[in-house]
């Protein structure tokens, strides 16, 4: 097919606000679904039902396209029809102290248990001091202290008879031994010991040694009974204090004798009962003499009264409706698989079991855990610990780093608790294809891909959602009614950022930000809706704002820092296109393509290649046009010649393949002699077989060649060159159109690479290939010679 002239409504398809079934947003019911995503909800359904191993959910779509507030609505109306998950608490393991005990309760009772626990070591503290001031307490006590009196009392006697035989006196004074001498049945004091003669002072002294085994003896069994007493009264204090606050343990263990282990915990906290206490009672002393004389001693980590009875509300169901669903926008591993924590007294660190604390795992147990994939990958440790509870379905608090100051407490090993939640990876096409030939474990784990599209219909029922959609965030953000021809120009850019007349773009987020900056000029206009015309404004104003470096290149052509030629012809000299993707801003802007023959058998250098300015896809672009130029001229003969093509003044990188065609038609002009129209440029990728091949960017690169030939000046003859199969996605802006309508530019689309010469050269193809078969045959001839 020859090359086609394209019409006004061939480079552009606009939607007659006309022909909407509506006049304004207020005449459309507010969207209460999506829009399009058939495919990646119908995924997202299936892996959250599907309860198997490993059929957790990778969420995978361009940035905006609205995926996370999708993905949010689904669980929330699958989250409250299904089971709230259980409470987790921490307890004190009394049969190994760095083991603490992991108990799952009912949502809610984990806070009441804490509670419970709490008021219960108050009524020990209340009750038990008034068991020991208690009448009967204080009888039973002093029946231990008389019969152990009695039996000192007995030995003490055996004692003075011993002694009175040698006229000593032996007695208890404030609970030590005193023995002193005896003269005529008095006893002696000191000064009276001291008159008396050394040879009697010997012979008492003598008597004293005499019977020191005696004495040992009764210190011995004095000391045993002392024992035996203490041991006794602690017996009975053990026995009344169980005996006193069995009902209230027996309370506890009715109250929540459906939760499993329970029970067997709290008969634990009965059995030590009576230590707790004693341990409180030697705080309170230690802290009492503390008050009255300061201590300059060592200092040690004071444990919190009744420690071992505390409960640590791991994770707290009480307020939650239905399944939980946790988005963890940090997911380090701390944050993700939960941590202990530590607490520093005195320079010293020490923790215990009431400092583990929970992850978003453990929140999200039992409901659903969103992660954004990026954050994760930048935490390995988190990824591979992720991996890990899902593998063995439980998660494991560990410490992966040692602190580096002194701990005072051995960490704790929490037991595992059971996990059962589904993750939802929230990612990109290449972080999904990078973990699925890098990660062994991925698809194991991760079975569901759910991708959201990019692009849907331009159908009349995809249209009122948009309009549906545009009601809801008039509402939500109190914005003004838009019109008709509002909404019709607003899907016209979606139909642009799809680059297709017949796709709408699902990048929610610019198309939100575009709603939104239309309502502010129409207020700034004063006018009571929006319409046409403020979305123009919009758009123009966007991008004003971001083309600052457009504007600029734009100012070094008209001053002639590059060199650009828009008129006349020029042999061997073609004008590209490159398009500049700034990432909020994209703009084409044309490019000088030069190309110079001559005798040699080098063949076609591709200067940028040489110089390493190319990437792969230019280099590969190249190639293909050598491949091209062998299979057209080289057919019978040897290709014989030298020859050079170069982007001029292009001093960064340079990729793609859209400008092979420009390049192959600056090699023809040069050995052929036949001079290129400067007014015409050229995009376009080329096969071997002279096929031009479709490029991304067509409506930059269109309007960056005509805002450049208007501000040189447009002659009427000027215009761009591209592939037949970018004429669907020409969406340009409406000053292009409007120079097209007038025949001030034109917009030509070919199929083959010969449908574009006669555009170029004036010349039939058969001609142009005539011409270039007499140069290569001149300059084979010049080799031989």
């Amino acid at each position: 097919m020859p090359a086609r002239k394209l019409s006004p409504e061939q480079i552009r398809r606009r939607i007659d606000a006309k022909t909407l079934p509506f006049k304004t947003t207020g005449d459309v019911p507010e969207l209460k679904g999506t829009i399009g995503h058939d495919r990646a909800i119908r995924a997202i359904r299936f892996g959250l039902a599907n309860k198997m191993k490993g059929f957790n959910i990778f969420l995978l779509g361009d940035p905006g396209s609205g995926k996370t507030s999708i993905l949010r609505r689904i669980l929330e109306e699958r989250a409250k029809g299904e089971p709230t998950p259980p409470d987790w608490i921490y307890v004190h393991n009394f049969e190994d102290d760095n083991s603490p005990m992991a108990h799952q309760l009912p949502a809610g009772q984990g806070a009441q248990f804490t509670k419970d626990m709490a008021s219960f070591v108050e009524d020990l503290k209340r009750i038990i001091p008034k068991l020991q001031e208690g009448d009967r307490y204080q009888q039973l006590g002093q029946v231990i202290e008389d019969r152990f009196r009695k039996r000192e009392f007995s030995a003490l006697n055996k004692l003075r008879r011993i002694g009175k035989k040698n006229e000593l006196s032996v007695e208890m004074v404030s609970g030590e031994l005193v023995i002193q001498v005896m003269r005529d049945g008095q006893i002696l004091d000191q000064d009276e010991f001291e008159e008396l003669s050394a040879e009697s002072r010997k012979k008492y002294e003598n008597r004293v040694r005499g019977i020191q085994d005696e004495i040992g003896d009764f210190l011995r069994a004095q000391r045993k009974l002392e024992r035996e007493k203490q041991e006794k009264i602690k017996q009975l204090e053990h026995e009344q204090i169980l005996k006193t606050t069995e009902d209230l343990v027996q309370d506890l263990k009715t109250k929540y004798d459906r939760v499993p282990g329970l029970g067997g915990w709290l008969d634990q906290v009965w059995k030590h009962i009576p230590e707790a206490f004693r341990e409180y009672q030697r705080s309170q002393e230690e802290a009492e003499q503390i008050a009255l004389q300061p201590y300059d001693g060592p200092v040690t980590h004071q444990q919190p009264e009744f420690h071992q009875f505390r409960v640590n509300l791991f994770v707290n169901n009480k307020c939650c409706k239905g399944a939980p669903i946790v988005f963890e926008n940090s997911p380090s591993l701390r944050n993700l698989n939960g941590c202990i924590e530590y607490q520093e007294q005195y320079g010293i660190l020490y923790t215990d079991y009431t400092l583990i604390r929970a992850g978003a795992m453990h929140r999200a147990n039992g409901g659903y855990l969103v992660i954004q994939v990026n954050d994760l990958l930048k935490n390995p440790f988190a990824w591979d610990t992720l991996k890990k509870s899902l593998r063995n379905k439980e998660i494991r608090i560990e410490e992966l780093d040692q602190d580096p100051r002194m701990r005072m407490t051995v960490s704790p090993k929490p037991a595992p608790i059971p996990l059962q939640t589904k993750v939802i990876l929230i990612g990109s096409l290449e972080a999904y294809y990078f973990l699925l030939n890098y990660d062994e474990d991925f698809t194991r784990l991760f079975k569901v891909k759910a991708e959201f599209d990019d692009v849907l219909p331009t159908t009349t029922a995809n249209i009122r959602k948009f309009a549906g959609f545009i009601r809801k965030l008039v509402r939500e953000d109190g914005l003004l009614p838009f019109d008709a021809s509002a909404i019709a120009r607003i899907v016209e850019e979606s139909m642009r950022g799809a680059e297709h007349q017949k796709k709408l773009s699902v990048r929610f987020i610019h198309f939100i930000s575009l709603v939104s900056e239309s309502n502010f000029w129409a207020i700034q206009s004063q006018s009571r809706q929006v319409g046409a015309s403020h979305v123009r404004k919009a758009v123009r104003e966007r991008n004003f704002r971001t083309g600052k470096l457009e504007y600029e290149m734009y100012e070094q052509i008209g001053e002639g820092s590059i060199l650009l030629a828009t008129k006349d012809e020029v042999v061997g000299q073609i004008n590209g296109i490159a398009v500049y993707d700034m990432g909020d801003h994209a703009f084409g802007i044309p490019s000088r393509i030069t190309a110079r023959t001559y005798v040699g058998r080098s063949g076609i250098l591709n200067i940028d290649r040489e110089v390493r300015l190319s990437g792969q896809i230019h280099n590969k672009a190249s190639l293909i046009l050598v491949g091209l130029i062998g299979g057209l001229y080289a057919q019978k003969k040897p290709l014989s010649l030298s020859a050079s093509i170069c982007f001029e003044q292009m001093y960064g990188g340079i990729d793609g393949d859209s400008a092979s065609i420009a390049e192959l038609y600056a090699l023809l002009s040069s050995l052929s002699g036949l001079p290129i129209r400067q007014g015409i440029c050229v995009t376009g990728s080329l096969n071997q077989r002279g096929e031009v091949q479709p490029i991304g960017g067509v409506n930059e690169k269109i309007e960056g060649v005509y805002r450049i030939f208007k501000e040189k000046g447009l002659t009427g003859d000027q215009g761009v060159v591209i592939p037949a199969q970018n004429a669907v996605n020409l969406m340009l802006d409406e000053e292009v159109v409007e120079a097209v309508r007038k025949g001030r530019f034109h917009v030509y689309s070919v199929r083959r690479m010969d449908d574009g010469l006669p555009i170029l050269f004036g010349q039939k193809a058969s001609e142009v290939h005539r011409l270039v078969r007499r140069r290569l045959k001149q300059l084979n001839t010049a080799l031989e010679d």
